[in-house]
């Protein structure tokens, strides 16, 4: 199962990739980025109110020209001590998000987290069953998992080479189950590329 779910994975990848670099012929003519406003950039420091989560995120966001609507692909590394291991993450968000200077956001979400390390689980100062945490340290590594969540917060935009300072809270419900949900506290500034 995990061998499939990969090969579908490198599948993806590959015809991104191929888009992106040679482009598909089609007779449709449209032209998205005519609907589409750079927003630019960001990074983002993440972590969990009960430290079971932490790590960076990397962002690359876009409006829909003349509306509050907001869309940021981003990568991520972080620990999550829940599952006992390193994550890399692929993610994408939609937020509705006015162009004010202080601008209150609400979005939501998806994500692909796959488990980059395992550590040993002995130790662990997480609230997961002991059973739990030996059957994983047995299997020798962790599951990669499926999240999708939701976010509020507050980005203030300013006139420097920051570009902005982003304050926000996260949910995360995990496709492992219900004990690997999270929270998430991010702070994020733009990054001038």
């Amino acid at each position: 199962m995990k061998l499939e779910m990969r090969a579908m994975m490198v599948l993806v990848l590959l015809g991104l990739i191929a888009q992106c670099v040679y482009g598909f012929d089609s007779d449709w003519d449209f032209n998205g980025t005519a609907y589409e406003e750079p927003a630019g950039s960001s990074c983002a420091l993440l972590g969990s109110p009960d430290g079971d989560v932490y790590g960076l995120s990397f962002g690359d966001g876009t409006w829909i020209r003349d509306t509050p609507i907001f869309g940021d692909f981003g990568l991520s590394l972080f620990e999550n001590r829940k599952e006992d291991a390193v994550f890399g993450g692929v993610s994408m968000t939609l937020r509705i998000m006015p162009h004010w200077k202080l601008a209150p956001f609400v979005g939501a979400g998806g994500s692909f987290n796959y488990a980059l390390t395992s550590g040993n689980a002995s130790g662990s100062s997480s609230s997961i069953p002991a059973e739990t945490i030996a059957e994983k340290a047995a299997s020798g590594s962790a599951e990669s998992y499926w999240g999708g969540h939701v976010e509020g917060g507050a980005r203030l935009w300013i006139d420097s080479g920051i570009r902005l300072i982003e304050v926000f809270g996260r949910y995360t419900w995990s496709s492992i189950g219900q004990d690997s949900n999270y929270w998430l506290i991010g702070i994020s500034t733009g990054i001038a590329l």
